[in-house]
């Protein structure tokens, strides 16, 4: 007969009854078993057995408080204080017969589980199956019947209330080693042979809970070598459900994707990752070494490729983006730092200790787990490492830390993976503490070492960027791929402009993007040279993005377009609005990008997109509207490509230049052909330059293709004027404002030019002889001082010279009577008052004579010559300068019959005349506006008392002919 107080309903696991086991390869067994036992904690299997304190039939103990907590790493191994707990079943016994006497026997089952390793991405439970045997013996002559024969009982560990088993072991009971005779006897708990009864577990994004429980099935159990199935049933144990949370990871990458960069020792930037000599071999280990600045500890930063098929878990995303690092030596950045050690990943074992693998280079592991990397300035549970940007790098295979052994020494010294094996171990230690950072093209170049002017045939030169830039000077030992020579190469832009402006220091300015990525989601805000959006995964593809400049010191906009898969332009965004709409299964196969306003005047743009098809695409856009812009991606509207990632950079430039050649490698000298040199004579001529990386791959989207083509940031280098001499006109004006014509011109005899005369002169600017017919009659010609004093009439130039030339247009102010105004009678006598003694005035009622008053004229600060064309109700005056006519004074004439009457003027500026003669600046209205000559008129009319002078619109009154202007002329 058989007890069963504690088994399980549910049946028997029928994958473990594969092998008959005899009574006597029971007992045997554990014979064995009991053995280990007795050793101590360093001895046998290592590990000390808390369940063996437990008592049978105690059920569920948690005397160091896993149940329903989360699972930690034990303090101590041979002496865990926590993190550990079992469940331990009642006996199940049964009778066994033979002859005349009989036995009772029994076993009870015990479950241990206990974490004994964890770093910040796996853990490892351990469990421990215990077994109580034991018996009460009915023979007199103290036989026993139980003894060895070679079959086992199969015991496993079942996880989730799942039928499959996660790990099994031996469950061989034996009690031969207790005293023979009658009475009961018991082993107690003991730890038995097992091949592997641990697991390890990865941390997601969230907590998550698991049960786990141990099941034994006893069965064809023999007596002295018989079978007696037909007597014994199979015996089956299970213990409870235990309950315990896995606790999520905190780590969250940086977004360092799509840099070059050097990792450096946060606590002293000398000490840089180094791949040796930088020759190409399947593996290299990796060093700390003294900064150098040369490519041996250049890295490029991409997306690993393992997020294809890792990147979603069962309770959601991954937080962040995992990273390989290249070494930038490599050609097409086929080979990757690599933790080469492994991990539980690939079911190799840790030693459950503090635990140090290699931290190599690899070609062959580049799409491994094993090159991909959390950078993240948090260790566990979000604590900061360091206040400076410090980062932990930690392998996502087998979450151990990049770490420096020996972190005070600065000699070279190889580079290991470490973590100490419990939570947070790595956490504020100073030699897994790096600081990635970025790595740009800096430096000064120039052009003909210097020269400002490039004369007749020269052949223009770049400066030698290795000699001047970094990160690339003095690398004259620098090896590359196959011992051969420099890994990267130099791309030269050629510009034109009509002035010798050179770009400002712009390295504030980018541009920002985002994008809405199909099985994704939202990712973050990212220097969209970097990238918008990832090449590596085929599953996401952009399904909205926006771009928007930040930190450009002019205004103006950034604006995109994109050509919906199979379909149409979309309408013009700019600014951060964003095309398209995330969760419609929208894809797009080509983008537009284009700058607008003073922006587009000082940058030209860099844009590349990763195309489903066709992998990488590239140019560069100087345009400033849609119908210009380059198109991006080649999209076809067959619909067959589909763009996942964007990049969009700033290109500096002079103010409002165009290109003459575009980027090409091996350009760093410029020859002119002759027609260029007619073409750009006069003009100034500029270079950037970019250094960049032979990692292109235009082979399809099986191949990486990196992100990282060059080095962020761009070098001018200029400029110098091709010989020719310029010659600028001001009209009206001494300031950059008054420009009006520039030409430029070669070295000899040079006369002013007609195109600049005729652009100079403004409609109804003449003198008085020609008024209203012939403005050119105005214009003063051309001088070569500001105050107009030295005329121009020709010169003979020289290389490097520069011309500027002023000239003013002169305006004609006339007065005129109105109609129904009195004039001037013969004969009669007017005087000041209406007093026989009052004095006589001469010329009563006739026009100002404007020539009788000194004639000067003050504009931009200078005082300009007299124009000597005044006269009889006219007056000559110079574009800009405003005309205020003072106000005639009222006159009495004595009647026949002795009584006075006073004659008074009413003066105005007719509208006809078109008001004031002034200077409009730009701004004022959006252009320059030109104000007609002004036509003034007077009406004198009779009356007995006084009369205000009416004015028309506010402007000031005509003088009379016995005055002159109030003022005199002024701006």
């Amino acid at each position: 007969m058989r007890s069963d107080k504690n088994n399980s309903e549910q049946p028997a696991d029928k994958s473990l009854i594969e092998t008959p086991v005899s009574r006597r390869g029971l007992f045997a067994a554990l014979a064995v078993a009991a053995g280990l036992g007795l050793l101590g904690a360093n001895d046998a299997l290592g590990w000390d057995y808390w369940g063996q304190n437990a008592r049978i039939n105690q059920g569920a103990w948690d005397m160091y408080g896993m149940i329903n907590g989360k699972i930690n790493c034990c303090r101590g191994r041979s002496n865990p204080t926590n993190q550990c707990m079992g469940w331990a079943n009642d006996w199940t016994e049964w009778y066994a017969f033979r002859y005349a006497y009989v036995q009772i026997l029994r076993y009870a089952l015990n479950l241990q589980v206990e974490c004994d390793y964890e770093n910040e991405l796996w853990f490892h439970l351990s469990f421990y199956p215990l077994t109580a045997c034991g018996d009460t013996n009915y023979n007199p002559n103290g036989k026993r019947i139980w003894f060895a024969a070679d079959h086992d009982n199969l015991g496993a560990i079942k996880e989730d209330e799942q039928e499959n088993n996660i790990v099994t072991f031996d469950g061989n009971l034996t009690n031969e080693e207790l005293g023979v005779g009658t009475g009961r006897h018991d082993t107690g708990w003991k730890h038995y042979q097992y091949h592997d009864t641990g697991k390890w577990y990865r941390r997601t994004s969230k907590d998550v809970s698991h049960r786990w429980c141990a099941d034994l099935n006893i069965f064809n159990i023999y007596v002295e070598g018989v079978s007696h199935d037909e007597t014994v049933d199979a015996l089956h144990s299970q213990t409870g459900w235990l309950t315990s949370t896995v606790e999520q990871t905190y780590l969250t990458s940086e977004d360092i994707q799509g840099i070059v960069c050097r990792v450096h020792a946060a606590d002293d930037d000398s000490l840089n990752w180094d791949v040796g000599n930088a020759s190409i071999k399947d593996c290299m280990d990796l060093y700390q070494q003294i900064f150098k600045g040369n490519y041996n500890q250049l890295f490029l930063t991409e997306f690993s490729k393992v997020r294809d098929d890792s990147y979603f878990d069962d309770w959601g995303p991954v937080p962040g983006f995992l990273t390989t690092f290249r070494p930038a030596h490599v050609a097409d950045a086929s080979c990757a730092v690599n933790a080469l050690g492994g991990g539980p990943w690939d079911g190799k074992e840790f030693n459950h200790v503090a635990n140090t693998q290699p931290f190599e280079i690899n070609r062959a592991g580049v799409a491994s787990r094993a090159s991909a990397w959390w950078v993240t300035k948090a260790f566990s549970e979000g604590t900061p490492l360091f206040e400076d940007g410090a980062v932990a790098i930690i392998s996502d295979a087998s979450g151990l830390c990049v770490n420096r052994p020996n972190a005070t020494q600065t000699r070279p010294f190889k580079l290991n993976l470490f973590h100490n094996g419990y939570k947070g171990g790595v956490a504020g230690d100073r030699a897994s503490a790096w600081v990635v950072e970025e790595v740009p093209f800096t430096g000064s170049l120039s052009l003909n070492d210097g020269s400002k002017e490039l004369g007749a045939g020269e052949t223009v030169t770049c400066s030698d960027p290795l000699l001047s830039c970094t990160p690339c000077h003095n690398w004259s030992d620098v090896k590359g791929n196959n011992d051969g020579t420099a890994v990267s190469d130099f791309m030269y832009r050629w510009y034109f402009a009509d002035t010798d402006e050179v770009p400002h220091d712009c390295s504030g300015a980018s541009i920002i993007g985002s994008c809405h990525l199909s099985n994704f989601g939202d990712m973050p805000d990212c220097p969209a040279y970097r990238h918008v959006g990832m090449n590596m995964s085929a599953k996401m593809c952009i399904e909205a993005i926006s771009l928007r400049l930040d930190g450009s010191p002019w205004q103006g906009s950034i604006c995109y377009s994109m050509l919906a898969k199979g379909g149409e332009w979309s309408d013009a965004a700019a600014d951060g609005a964003r095309i398209g709409e995330g969760g419609k299964s929208l894809r797009w196969s080509a983008v537009k990008v284009w700058l607008t306003g003073e922006v587009s005047q000082h940058f030209d743009l860099e844009v590349r997109a990763f195309n489903s098809n066709l992998s990488w695409t590239g140019g560069y856009v100087s345009g400033h509207d849609l119908d210009f812009a380059s198109v991006n991606g080649f999209g076809d509207l067959k619909g067959v490509n589909e763009l996942r990632c964007v990049q969009v950079d700033l290109i500096p430039k002079p103010k409002g230049a165009k290109v003459l050649r575009e980027f090409s490698k091996g350009s760093r000298r410029l020859s002119l052909t002759d027609q260029e040199l007619d073409s750009l004579s006069g003009r100034y001529l500029s270079c950037v330059v970019q250094q960049v990386f032979p990692t292109e791959l235009r082979s399809g989207i099986d191949f990486d293709s990196p992100l990282v083509s060059r080095f962020h940031g761009s070098v001018s280098a200029g400029p110098v004027h091709v010989g020719g001499i310029k010659v600028v006109y001001h009209a009206d004006g001494i300031d950059d404002e008054s420009v009006v014509f520039t030409e430029t011109v070669h070295a000899g005899p040079h006369t002013a030019s007609v195109d600049a005369t005729s652009a100079a002169i403004k409609t109804h600017c003449n003198l008085n002889d020609h008024f209203d017919e012939d403005p050119s009659t105005g214009f003063t010609g051309w001088f070569m001082d500001k105050g107009l004093t030295a005329s121009y009439g020709g010169s003979e130039l020289s290389t490097g010279d520069e011309l500027h030339l002023y000239g003013r247009n002169r305006c004609t102010v006339r007065i005129d009577y109105a109609e129904g105004s009195l004039r001037p009678e013969e004969g009669m006598l007017f005087r000041e008052g209406a007093s026989d003694s009052a004095p006589v005035v001469a010329g009563a009622l006739d026009l100002v004579d404007f020539a009788r008053s000194a004639e000067t004229h003050a504009l931009d600060g200078l005082t300009l010559q007299a124009i000597g064309d005044d006269g009889v109700g006219h007056k000559a005056v110079y574009w800009g300068e405003r005309v205020a006519p003072a106000r005639p004074r009222s006159v009495y004439s004595k009647r026949s019959d002795g009584t006075w009457r006073r004659y008074v003027a009413e003066c105005w500026l007719t509208s006809a005349g078109g008001g004031f003669l002034d200077r409009v600046r730009q701004g004022e209205a959006g252009h320059h506006a030109l104000r007609q000559v002004v036509r003034g008129a007077v009406r004198w009319r009779r009356q007995r008392k006084e009369v205000n002078i009416i004015r028309d619109g506010g402007a000031a009154s005509v003088p009379s002919p016995r005055t002159s202007l109030v003022g005199g002329a002024r701006r």
